[in-house]
């Protein structure tokens, strides 16, 4: 059977892209989204490559939907092989014009849902002796003055990433991040940053090229590293 993979979190960009990427690459996806029009779209992406797909409406900060889910998941597929988490890092604006709401659904919410979808695929990965978690900052707006909600996540996700490395790599379990690089104007020319759409856009194409890397076999002693992607190619 094929190894299975779990993209759970954000409904558009990074992850959508990912599981594409990995099923292309011989990997059944199951897709924990919260938003079910958006699963079937994505859903309807991996089969074209010839892979199973499904995906399951899940509330990624709840642990009894996370649970359920992995069930059908585990059922379905099989258990997984690899999750990979797509962590929403969105700015809203100055610390001062942030609400209690929002900083509870911009910073606290991802930063629960990241520490739950971990924590639910940990017992599977460990019966099979294997295990790649992959933890990416989906950005959905570029860094603006006082983006505190952004930076809070980008943080929180980096140190989460490290501090279970440490705890998982007994178990043959690697853990490691994907975070965009800093924004900078072109030092050849001296032109600002493009459009916000258009650099997550690149992003999360580029995103989706850095994760079969890091769920290789040739990863095998990579953990606890934060690769940084651009949204432009080196050149």
């Amino acid at each position: 059977m094929a190894p299975v993979a779990i993209v759970a979190g954000a409904a558009q960009g990074s992850g959508t892209a990912v599981a594409v990427q990995l099923a292309e690459l011989g990997w059944d996806v199951a897709m924990l989204r919260p938003d079910g029009t958006a699963g079937a779209e994505a859903v309807d992406r991996v089969r074209e490559t010839g892979r199973r797909a499904m995906a399951v409406r899940t509330d990624v900060a709840d642990s009894v939907s996370v649970d359920a889910a992995l069930g059908r998941v585990c059922a379905e597929l099989g258990d997984p092989n690899v999750l990979v988490n797509t962590v929403a890092a969105t700015v809203r604006g100055p610390l001062g014009r942030i609400s209690d709401e929002d900083w509870r659904a911009l910073a606290g919410r991802p930063l629960r849902g990241l520490f739950v979808v971990s924590r639910s695929v940990i017992d599977p990965m460990i019966r099979q002796g294997r295990g790649r978690i992959v933890n990416i900052a989906d950005v959905s707006a570029p860094a603006t003055d006082g983006p505190h909600d952004h930076s809070t996540v980008l943080a929180g996700l980096e140190g989460f990433t490290r501090t279970i490395a440490l705890e998982l790599r007994a178990f043959g379990i690697t853990v490691n991040a994907v975070a965009p690089a800093p924004p900078a104007a072109d030092i050849r020319t001296g032109a600002a940053p493009r459009s916000a759409g258009a650099a997550a856009t690149r992003y999360a194409a580029r995103v989706a090229a850095a994760v079969p890397l890091l769920v290789g076999d040739g990863a095998s002693s990579v953990t606890g590293q934060v690769v940084h992607v651009g949204d432009e190619e080196m050149v």
